[in-house]
């Protein structure tokens, strides 16, 4: 019979053992508390995706997703000891099978949570075992996890064929939803996922006196003129809201705030336009200095200049005036 003295011992190590287990399971599992997806978006109203982040790739040559136009894309974010991303990969398998010859490519993200899971020889053992045969690509500095503002694994991203994120899901589950989102992407035709944008390419040309009319004293300043707003003045340096940078002159869409980043400068800051047709680069030599002003390319209003001391995955720092934008908040 076991004493009293054992039996205590016995119900310290089970409630010991188990208090463990439960902080592993949240540790490694935190996703499965915080599943959770955002509403998939008509093309109108998607971001651009970031480009990728090199690493070392596996099962593939280097990637990009500007080379993937034309496919819809889907990345899973992942580490080989997370056992949530495990039970979720035979679906991101069955999907990469079953879709792959009607315009599919699966992209498999390796941002690694514990130091073995950062040694290449670890992850190549892992993905043959897995049998896991899309490419994958490594990311031991987390700089695509950051670009695409992942914050839990597994997360899956769907992009469309137009390179503009539709759908994410963060955590295990909505299988049968995400494979549904596959299927309308992969129907939906390249110039239909355009569709509902507002064609915003036609050049507007105002004479002076109707900018003046249009706009503030210091608006025309700035968009007309050139000029510059003082660091840490404008409205949009320190604005960490979720949404889009429009023209304050034309209304045409410049930069979401998926690409805005602290560049210190007190000027807001972005590693990369929504889309590379809506600004214009020219040299600017004024004031001594050589640098590359950025003009929008509706209306050829000034927004500010380019320089190549941003962060990955461009190394571009758009630093913009705020009084040449106006930012639109994303509705909940």
């Amino acid at each position: 019979m076991l004493t009293e003295v054992t039996k205590i011992r016995l119900i310290v190590g089970l409630v010991v053992t188990g208090l463990l287990a439960g902080t592993l399971f949240i540790t490694r599992g935190a996703n499965v508390f915080s599943s959770r997806q955002t509403p998939f978006l008509k093309a109108a109203g998607a971001s651009l995706a970031p480009e990728l982040v090199p690493g070392t790739w596996i099962n593939s040559e280097p990637l990009t997703l500007k080379g993937l136009r034309g496919k819809v894309v889907v990345i899973d974010f992942w580490t080989f000891g997370c056992y949530n991303c495990r039970n979720t990969l035979p679906f991101v398998k069955a999907w990469s099978d079953r879709y792959a010859s009607k315009g599919l490519v699966v992209v498999g993200v390796h941002s690694p949570e514990m130091e073995e899971e950062q040694k290449i020889e670890n992850v190549r053992r892992e993905v043959a075992s897995l049998g896991i045969r899309y490419p994958v690509v490594t990311d031991n500095d987390y700089a695509n996890w950051k670009a695409f503002n992942v914050d839990a694994w597994p997360t899956v991203i769907v992009i469309d064929k137009a390179g503009r994120v539709r759908w994410t899901h963060v955590g295990e589950g909505a299988y049968a939803e995400t494979e549904q989102i596959i299927q309308k992407l992969i129907a939906e035709d390249e110039t239909q996922a355009r569709a509902g944008e507002k064609d915003m390419t036609e050049k507007i040309v105002k004479t002076d006196e109707e900018w003046r009319k249009e706009l503030t004293p210091e608006q025309y300043e700035v968009l007309r003129k050139a000029g510059t707003e003082r660091a840490f003045t404008g409205a949009y340096w320190d604005n960490h809201e979720k949404g889009v940078y429009y023209c304050a002159a034309c209304g045409q869409k410049l930069f979401s705030s998926d690409t805005k980043f602290d560049s210190g400068t007190g000027w807001p800051s972005y590693y990369q336009p929504l889309s590379e047709k809506s600004v214009d680069r020219e040299g600017d030599n004024s004031y001594g200095m050589e640098r590359t002003e950025v003009r929008c390319h509706r209306c050829g209003s000034h927004l500010g200049h380019v320089f190549d001391d941003g962060p990955a995955p461009t190394g571009l720092r758009y630093c913009m005036n705020s009084l040449a934008l106006k930012f639109v908040k994303d509705a909940k």
